[in-house]
């Protein structure tokens, strides 16, 4: 199974320096056009079906992709960012001074550490496989590509190999319950 992920586009508190979370924001136009560009080349990958973190972000910017892929969109919290708790919504310059962002086990108060999104994130892609699907699309956040790119990388979610800037297409392919291929189709 191959799968199209993508990140969100940019958001109003994201230009605001603020975490989000389980938290939502708009897209800025910025955001949107991110979006657009992505439709064109995704139009061509024969997806079968989108399925998208249930945070209006990510809503917003599958339903710009649906406009020319025109599948199933499916929203999911499986795929949603890490859930910063208390921290949601709040200055990221605050939180760096509460919360050890580079622990992959801290959790946040009322909300989760990295680790435990990455598993959450993790068992929902590998699940996909059963389903039978041949493409998916998959819309999500910063946290959840790291998430799925350490993995694949078997390295450290902070590692530079996991940054991934707004715009990429990854195309991941799913194989016996593991990530077996990755690649950036866009940049």
């Amino acid at each position: 199974m191959i799968i199209y992920l993508i990140r969100h586009g940019e958001t109003i508190l994201n230009k605001k320096g603020v975490t989000q979370g389980h938290q939502d924001s708009p897209l800025t136009s910025k955001g949107m056009e991110s979006a657009e560009k992505h439709r064109s080349l995704l139009s061509k990958k024969n997806i079968e079906i989108i399925y998208s973190s249930n945070l209006g972000r990510c809503v917003q910017t599958a339903k710009i992709i649906n406009k020319f892929v025109k599948k199933d969109l499916v929203k999911t919290g499986e795929l949603r960012e890490r859930d910063f708790g208390v921290f949601n919504g709040r200055p990221n310059k605050e939180i760096v001074k509460e919360l050890d962002l580079s622990n992959s086990n801290e959790v946040a108060p009322n909300g989760e550490s990295f680790n435990q999104m990455k598993s959450r994130v993790l068992k929902f892609i590998k699940s996909l496989e059963n389903k039978n699907y041949k493409k998916v699309l998959v819309v999500s956040h910063e946290g959840p590509v790291r998430a799925i790119l350490s993995e694949y990388y078997m390295i450290n979610f902070n590692s530079k190999k996991c940054d991934s800037p707004k715009e990429a297409i990854y195309e991941i392919e799913v194989k016996d319950g593991k990530i077996k291929g990755l690649k950036c189709i866009n940049h």
